[in-house]
């Protein structure tokens, strides 16, 4: 399998699904590269989004939990970028009873031949819950397969239509609570925003490369009034977002830290609310010594 992208022409060369099982004409769905600094690869239903991969920060794609460099092995992203404008993902099929099938639902599954059964079995597929599925949970919304409801707004965000998330229906996603310090902080030189970590999560789509050296990503983004979220990955380096926070899921396992900007009132408020969550475990705790 390969996929390839030129930057300065826009070809592709993409994975098309069949109509239907039955049906080999093409389909609505497409899977392709998507260079813009960060590689990332996405599923697409029609002209909108459907799956993506996440970031490639050289071994793996780091919205995809379960991949590390044992896992999926044979993936390789290579390209004359710089030349011609051309990227390359390619899997090496070194394991020849292993293929990917992007199917007419628009999943994407890797299958591996059972030799026992003489049929091809589902070994991992990119959408195994409705979280995967792109912006379940709209801007500024974080998706958990494991919660009831499975959407919910990023710490210091409300819902924007109340009416609308009680009812599960997220797509308007939430907005800030209180407005951000920022101007006031370059007027006084001084630091009144802050950031909340959110760990294990599929960042969001739309991230601006900084730089691949490791130095302060905080800085820089609390530099920038217009950065409200960064990461960083050793091997993609600092990542920031300025716009919509898009399609972040939390994961029980992988994925990275990506830290959120907010107001100096809201950090104020999680501490007291930490402080309380301790001072009642340690009141627990004496009673049951008692």
């Amino acid at each position: 399998m390969e996929l390839s992208t030129n930057e300065i022409t826009g070809k592709r060369v993409k994975l098309t699904s069949w109509r239907t099982p039955n049906d080999p004409s093409i389909g609505d769905f497409t899977m392709s590269l998507e260079p813009l600094h960060i590689a990332q690869v996405f599923i697409w239903r029609g002209t909108q989004p459907y799956w993506r991969s996440g970031p490639w920060n050289g071994q793996v794609f780091i919205g995809i939990p379960t991949m590390n460099a044992n896992y999926l092995d044979g993936f390789s992203l290579d390209g004359e970028g710089e030349t011609n404008g051309t990227y390359y993902l390619s899997y090496n099929y070194a394991n020849v009873s292993m293929m990917y099938v992007l199917s007419s639902d628009g999943n994407l599954h890797e299958t591996c031949w059972d030799y026992a059964k003489r049929d091809w079995i589902v070994d991992w597929s990119a959408v195994s819950s409705v979280c995967d599925v792109y912006g379940e949970c709209g801007p500024f919304g974080i998706c958990d397969p494991k919660n009831s409801p499975i959407c919910s707004c990023l710490r210091g965000f409300e819902p924007k239509n109340a009416q609308e998330w009680n009812k599960q229906n997220w797509s308007s996603g939430c907005v800030r609570k209180k407005p951000l310090q920022c101007d006031e902080r370059v007027r006084n030189n001084g630091s009144s925003d802050g950031f909340v970590k959110l760990q294990n999560v599929k960042v969001p789509d739309f991230s601006q490369w900084l730089s691949s050296i490791a130095y302060d990503c905080r800085t820089e983004c609390l530099a920038n009034c217009s950065c409200i979220a960064y990461t960083y990955d050793s091997g993609i380096g600092c990542m920031l977002w300025c716009g919509n926070l898009m399609d972040i899921q939390q994961f029980s396992m992988g994925g990275i830290d990506l830290y959120i900007r907010v107001s100096s009132s809201e950090l104020a408020m999680a501490l007291i609310v930490a402080c309380a969550y301790i001072l009642r475990k340690r009141a627990i705790r004496g009673v049951k010594a008692l």
